[in-house]
């Protein structure tokens, strides 16, 4: 008797749940990327800064990593719960990330200005 293979019908088309799941890793993922500079922030401020001159440079570059970090973190978690405010903090990054990494910058943007992003986020046409 001959075993039979079930092949799962190839998906081709994305939903608007699967870009939003697509957004909410990549924003988790730039944000573990500029958490873990701040995690290796101290050895990298003994290694490099020695002079008093250097430690304002020093708290502003941690303070802008902090920033973009803790900007990425939350859209993530808001675009997860599908919150409105999500939609919102989602332009804030990608208005950076075209900055950053312009792939998923021009990504983000054009699925927050889609019709499926808009209606899952309760945008109201004007």
């Amino acid at each position: 008797m001959r075993a039979s293979i079930l092949i799962a019908p190839l998906k081709l088309a994305m939903t608007t749940k699967d870009h939003n799941e697509t957004l909410v890793g990549i924003h988790f993922a730039v944000g573990l990327f500029f958490a873990f500079g701040l995690v290796a922030a101290p050895w990298i401020i003994a290694q490099n800064f020695r002079h008093k001159e250097q430690i304002p440079a020093a708290v502003l570059i941690f303070g802008i990593v902090f920033c973009i970090a803790l900007l990425m973190f939350t859209t993530a978690f808001a675009m997860r719960r599908k919150k409105p405010v999500g939609r919102k903090l989602a332009l804030w990054s990608a208005a950076l990330l075209i900055i950053l990494f312009w792939p998923a910058g021009v990504y983000s943007w054009w699925f927050i200005h889609s019709e499926g992003a808009k209606q899952m986020y309760g945008v109201k046409e004007e």
